[in-house]
């Protein structure tokens, strides 16, 4: 069965003599049968090309979002840390004389524990966050779950 163009007539394509020499050296080198199958894979690959081309970026922009999203939940929590951790520096800053300082480690200890405490408490109040790192602590897949 032929193939022919909308309006009825035949599909025909002028080559260049160099260029039909060039297609029967290929096809005898890579083993194809017909040179209208050759023709027929590159004028496919030449058309998809683009296609595939901007499913590839598309790809790499959807990579792009989530290693943004990942900086920017690394950015708040670190924001986070530092805020509490500067009220707990500005809340508690005693002098510390010598014979005191075994004390003074064991009370910094326990008061670093309370401030590490109610910083977790405080990502609970924003679930979707603190499940993102959990899963990236746990899984190790830098995405988060998807």
């Amino acid at each position: 069965m032929k193939k022919t163009r909308l309006d009825g007539k035949k599909k025909l394509v002028s080559l260049s003599a160099e260029l039909e020499e060039g297609i029967r050296a290929y096809c005898r080198d890579k083993g194809l049968e017909s040179e209208s199958e050759l023709i027929r894979q590159a004028i496919a690959k030449f058309i998809y090309a683009d296609y595939q081309d901007e499913t590839l970026k598309l790809q790499g922009l959807n990579d792009l979002s989530k290693k943004i999203t990942e900086l920017r939940d690394m950015i708040d929590l670190t924001f986070k840390y530092l805020r509490l951790m500067h009220i707990n520096l500005l809340a508690y800053q005693p002098e510390i004389a010598g014979e005191f300082a075994d004390t003074a480690f064991t009370s910094a200890n326990a008061r670093h524990e309370k401030f590490f405490t109610v910083f977790r408490e405080s990502l609970k109040n924003d679930p979707p966050f603190f499940e993102r790192l959990l899963h990236t602590y746990f899984s190790g897949d830098p995405h988060g779950p998807d």
